[in-house]
Order: structure tokens, then C-alpha cells, then sequence
């Protein structure tokens, strides 16, 4: 019973903070996309020196985005979630040392098409 309990208080925790995440990132992506700001820089996957001109949202998406990946996979779900995985993804690709990768703008579109409604 209260191992029922633990796993439905982890679903509701990362239905919600999935559904954060998505609507936070919904809000910013627009202007990212439009201005170039450096959202997918962040403090715990960027160089110290290039951290530091991130944007003011960028650890605590991030972190959100960490969190429901970590939700998952404690629950056992497959995939690191659409939303979650793919910020992820994003900064990654940002972090990289990639002379291609695709800069704030493009990466900011890129989201968009995956999960704009």
C-alpha cells in the first residue's frame, strides 16, 4: 500500500513538474528564437567562463528539466520524457565543443516545432 502511495505521489509530482517546465519553456522559447538570448547555458553543463552570460531562467529549467528525467527513470518509465529530454538535448548541444552545433536561435526553433501547440 505504501509503495502505491510513493509511486502515484511520484507520477503527480512529474506530471506537474513536466507540465512546468513545458509552460515555462513555451513562454521564453519565442523570444529566444527571435533574440539569440543563451538559454541553454547553464551553470552544471557550460564552461565557467561562458556560464556566466546565461540566461537568468537557465540553471532552474535545467534543474526542472534534470528532475522529471530523474522522475522517469525512478518510475521506471521508458524515454527521458519529450519536454525534458529534449531541453536536455539542447543544452548539450549548446555546451558542446561542436564548430556545427546549432546556436540559441536555432536550437529555440527547434523546441518549438517539437512541442508548440
Amino acid at each position: 500500500m505504501k509503495n502505491e502511495t510513493r509511486t502515484k505521489q511520484a507520477r503527480l509530482a512529474l506530471v506537474r513538474e513536466e507540465a512546468a517546465l513545458c509552460a515555462r519553456l513555451l513562454a521564453l522559447l519565442p523570444s529566444v528564437a527571435r533574440d539569440g538570448a543563451p538559454l541553454f547555458l547553464n551553470s552544471a553543463n557550460s564552461l565557467e567562463s561562458i556560464a556566466r552570460y546565461s540566461h537568468k531562467d537557465a540553471d532552474a529549467l535545467f534543474a526542472s528539466a534534470s528532475q522529471c528525467v530523474e522522475l522517469r527513470q525512478s518510475l521506471s518509465l521508458e524515454g527521458e520524457g519529450e519536454v525534458a529530454g529534449s531541453f536536455l538535448a539542447a543544452c548539450w548541444e549548446a555546451a558542446s565543443g561542436d564548430p556545427h552545433r546549432r546556436g540559441p536561435r536555432k536550437l529555440a526553433e527547434w523546441l518549438l516545432s517539437k512541442f508548440a501547440p
